[in-house]
C-alpha cells in the first residue's frame, strides 16, 4: 500500500514530524481538503498560498 501524500512530505522535510503534520493539517483543512486524498497539485497549491502569505508578512514588517 502507497504512503499518503501528507506523510511523505512530512517526512522528507527533515523537521520534527508532529509540528509539520499540525501545521500541514491546519493548512489543509484552511483549504478545505482530506490529507487522505491530498494530490500533488492540492499540496502545490497550498504550499504556494502559505509561501506567499509568509513572504506579505516579511515584506510588511520589514518595510514599517
Amino acid at each position: 500500500m502507497e504512503k499518503p501524500l501528507i506523510k511523505t512530505v512530512v517526512e522528507a522535510t527533515g523537521l520534527p514530524e508532529d509540528p509539520v503534520q499540525r501545521e500541514l493539517n491546519q493548512l489543509i483543512a484552511q483549504h478545505g481538503k482530506n490529507p487522505d486524498d491530498l494530490t500533488i497539485e492540492d499540496l502545490r497549491e497550498i504550499v504556494a498560498d502559505y509561501l506567499h502569505s509568509v513572504m506579505l508578512e516579511c515584506c510588511e514588517e520589514y518595510s514599517a
